[in-house]
């Protein structure tokens, strides 16, 4: 998907007190200058946030409703391990991709094609600030091996600040549902079994059972941003954990929040995002529907929905993203950059592992000794987890 535009005016943030080229800093949220510390505030504007029409979109197979370029003095990198394309100011020397940790990293000719968001979340929390919190959530756990403390003093140079592309969808939705209502009830029945003397006899019990009968409804909803990363460089269980912006934050998007900063070109278009957005949507109605059926349980429920006023945006939001390298294998992990929120990947210590099974199992072969339980059931049991550890 293509956009033909006519080439843009790169801005540029001289400090007005210096002259030195400005960045955006997350702790004071306006423009500051590395060298003689001035500061100014991103002009703010009341303009709305802009939805467009989804439908006119995908019926447009050559062109989208969007800018093209973040309006700023910048080049693209393109990491030949992962194939992760990001746009860092023109003078940044990138040695290495903050998605995979490769230095295989190359200025591409010209800058990527991406489509100029018309909102985004700033950046709220600083490189220190979320070194802080990797270290916090990376010391956490007993499983963890001793040797990550020094990785985690030593992470936070290798930390990159990155916004993330994500499209955001909105759609009315008018659901017809059918399923199987179940409604619990006991009976008393009746069985043979042997009692201790050997003897046959004769007993009652109470069995749960289910009466299921047809159910059916409607339900009507309005989804609103539902999120879909239009990226492919971070693993999809990690940006879904990241993904808890606040989206009331969103703000009309200007140049001077990319100050300094680097954003990843989207790699997911607007018909593929739209495809996931639907099964986000319907995995989200099927569960509203299901809440809807009346009885204890319920089986077979079909769920037939239509879309209508469908509308999206493209959005970036900030992340820290690093990766270490331990025992020759390499860890990721993403501190949300609005929120401090971590997640990620660490290894685990077996040693301290098995320590603790063998601990567990010295401790019930102790109780079992102690019970007057036959030296050999404890070992036995002892022998038994010793082989599971």
């Amino acid at each position: 998907m293509s956009v033909d535009r006519a080439p843009e005016t790169a801005q540029k943030f001289p400090c007005p007190s210096c002259g030195s080229q400005m960045s955006f800093d997350a702790a004071q949220g306006a423009l500051s200058c590395p060298h003689c510390g001035h500061t100014v505030p991103v002009p703010t504007t009341a303009e709305a946030i802009r939805e467009h029409d989804l439908e006119a979109a995908l019926k447009e197979a050559a062109s989208l409703p969007h800018e093209t370029g973040y309006g700023g003095d910048q080049r693209s990198i393109r990491c030949q391990s992962c194939g992760a394309v990001h746009t860092v100011d023109a003078h940044v020397v990138s040695t290495e991709c903050p998605f995979c940790g490769s230095n295989q990293v190359v200025p591409q000719e010209q800058v990527a094609r991406v489509i100029r968001p018309e909102s985004l979340v700033p950046f709220q929390v600083d490189q220190s600030k979320a070194a802080a919190l990797f270290r916090q959530w990376l010391g956490r756990g007993f499983f963890r091996p001793t040797a990550l403390k020094k990785i985690a003093r030593e992470i936070q140079a290798k930390m990159h600040g990155v916004y993330l592309p994500f499209w955001t969808f909105d759609a009315f939705t008018s659901s017809w549902w059918e399923a199987e209502a179940g409604y619990y009830y006991t009976e008393t029945e009746t069985y043979w079994t042997t009692d201790e003397k050997g003897q046959r006899v004769q007993r009652s019990r109470e069995v749960r059972k289910i009466r299921w009968q047809p159910a059916s409804g409607h339900l009507q909803l309005f989804l609103d941003d539902v999120l879909v990363p239009a990226s492919r460089s971070l693993e999809p269980a990690m940006i879904n954990r990241l993904a808890s912006f606040d989206l009331k934050a969103l703000t009309p998007y200007r140049p001077e929040f990319l100050a300094g900063w680097s954003a990843e070109a989207y790699t997911v278009d607007l018909p593929e995002a739209w495809t996931i957005g639907q099964q986000v949507m319907r995995q989200r109605i099927e569960r509203a529907c299901a809440a809807q059926i009346p009885g204890d349980t319920y089986r077979n429920l079909r769920v037939d929905t239509a879309f209508s006023r469908m509308t999206f945006k493209h959005v970036l939001f900030p992340a820290w993203i690093a990766s270490y390298r331990y025992r020759n294998k390499v860890y990721h992990f993403v501190v949300n950059g609005q929120t401090g929120e971590v997640s990620g990947q660490a290894p685990i210590s077996w040693l301290r592992v098995i320590l603790v099974i063998v601990v567990i199992a010295l401790v019930l072969a102790l109780l079992l000794w102690l019970t007057g339980q036959e030296s050999g059931t404890a070992a036995l049991m002892l022998w038994k987890i010793s082989c599971l550890a």
